[in-house]
């Protein structure tokens, strides 16, 4: 099940996005995130456990997609397309854009998902260069 992520599900979300960031909670705080206009975090959810959210900001019929994490326990099991599907589907988006390291193996998956490499954004992550993807819908 997908659904609006509440604060209820605060520690699952640090902890899932701390595989992203070290300093995940302290960037995207929750309280915070969830009461800024225009942005959403959805949820999956299976028997109230939290696998897995995505977090986007919309403008108008197109939107950029934050962050998006699975638990490693849940991965490959089609969770992540589950999600960008739904954002796609519920705000009835023309265009989903992110930026994702270059080196990130979930370069592939968004490939796989119909994103094309629009640029290369130079030393976006410090050193590291990012790949800013778009998906036409």
């Amino acid at each position: 099940m997908i659904d609006k992520l509440s604060l209820d599900y605060k520690l699952d979300y640090d902890r899932l996005g701390y595989r992203l960031n070290s300093n995940f909670s302290y960037l995207f705080n929750l309280e915070e995130t969830i009461n800024k206009p225009y942005n959403y975090v959805f949820g999956y959810f299976e028997d109230n456990k939290l696998l897995g959210f995505i977090h986007i900001v919309l403008t108008v019929d197109e939107a950029d997609l934050i962050n998006i994490v699975v638990d490693s326990l849940y991965q490959h099991k089609k969770i992540g397309t589950k999600l960008i599907y739904y954002v796609i589907k519920r705000f009835d988006l023309k265009a989903l854009t992110l930026e994702v390291r270059e080196s990130n193996d979930a370069v592939k998956f968004y490939e796989h998902l119909g994103f094309e490499i629009k640029r290369t954004i130079p030393k976006y992550y410090g050193n590291e260069s990012a790949y800013l993807m778009k998906k036409v819908i």
